[in-house]
């Protein structure tokens, strides 16, 4: 009997958790990769683990990685394709802070059929298939209810380019008027995962890359919620930007993003 990609998703994950857990929180070698953002022997070895079980069950598919060469300027086509965050929240991990997790999509002509985050410290494990809801441990879970920005839970992200330090900067200034409660985790997967289960209300990520998204924001969709860019059009692969609500605080948060990216946004 054939396996599931999420069935695959799901032993990989297990595996390279068990390594991440043995390696937390050693003393790691740390690299700078092109982007500047840091990379360790536990990212590359739960990158192994996970590519294999993927080339295992099914060596035809395409495998795109943040850990592989060229990841940066890799374009997802139509084929189904795999996209991996093998240890997300490195930062969190060099340091010590036991915020990190996996994250796993599995696509087809560019649509997202599964996403998976697991976070292997807290032995928690998100699932999400398209049109078949999304699950923490295999019960369902649904984003929060909460309907205005004052009082929510708000949380954001940034990539590494300077561009996106100075526009995350800004909205993140406007979005501190509106709530007290606002968080940046140092980890996409963790964040877009709290907002599928209801315990953070919104998620906005400046410049973030396909592996650092696909999965989450399947798992919100699915949840009930909604993700756009910064425009409040729908988020596609080619986004450069995110936003991730329980969809009805969304129109508050985009009216602050369009405000801010007023210039891009025809």
């Amino acid at each position: 009997m054939t396996s599931s990609p999420s069935d695959i998703a799901i032993k990989a994950a297990l595996e390279a958790g068990v390594l991440l857990r043995e390696a937390f929180p050693k003393v790691k070698k740390v690299h700078l990769k092109e982007d500047n953002s840091p990379v360790t022997d536990a990212d590359n070895a739960s990158n192994e683990i996970i590519t294999r079980h993927i080339r295992e069950a099914f060596p035809d598919h395409t495998i795109l990685s943040e850990e592989m060469p060229g990841a940066l300027s890799a374009v997802i086509g139509d084929e189904p394709t795999w996209v991996l965050d093998p240890l997300d929240g490195t930062s969190n991990f060099i340091a010590g802070i036991p915020l990190f997790a996996i994250a796993i999509a599995y696509m087809e002509n560019r649509e997202t059929k599964m996403g998976l985050i697991y976070d292997p410290l807290h032995s928690e494990m998100f699932v999400a298939t398209e049109g078949g809801g999304a699950t923490l441990n295999g019960s369902p879970i649904h984003v929060s209810q909460k309907s205005s920005t004052k009082g929510a839970m708000l949380f954001a992200g940034r990539g590494y380019k300077d561009r996106d330090h100075d526009r995350h900067g800004q909205i993140i200034y406007t979005l501190e008027q509106e709530t007290t409660y606002f968080r940046r985790l140092g980890t996409a997967a963790i964040m877009l995962a709290a907002v599928a289960a209801g315990r953070a209300d919104s998620v906005i990520l400046t410049g973030s890359q396909s592996w650092d998204v696909v999965a989450g924001a399947l798992l919100i969709k699915e949840a009930g919620g909604k993700i756009t860019d910064y425009c409040g059009v729908p988020w596609t692969l080619d986004s450069e930007d995110l936003v991730a609500t329980n969809k009805i605080i969304h129109e508050q948060i985009i009216s602050i993003t369009h405000d801010h990216e007023a210039a891009t946004c025809l």
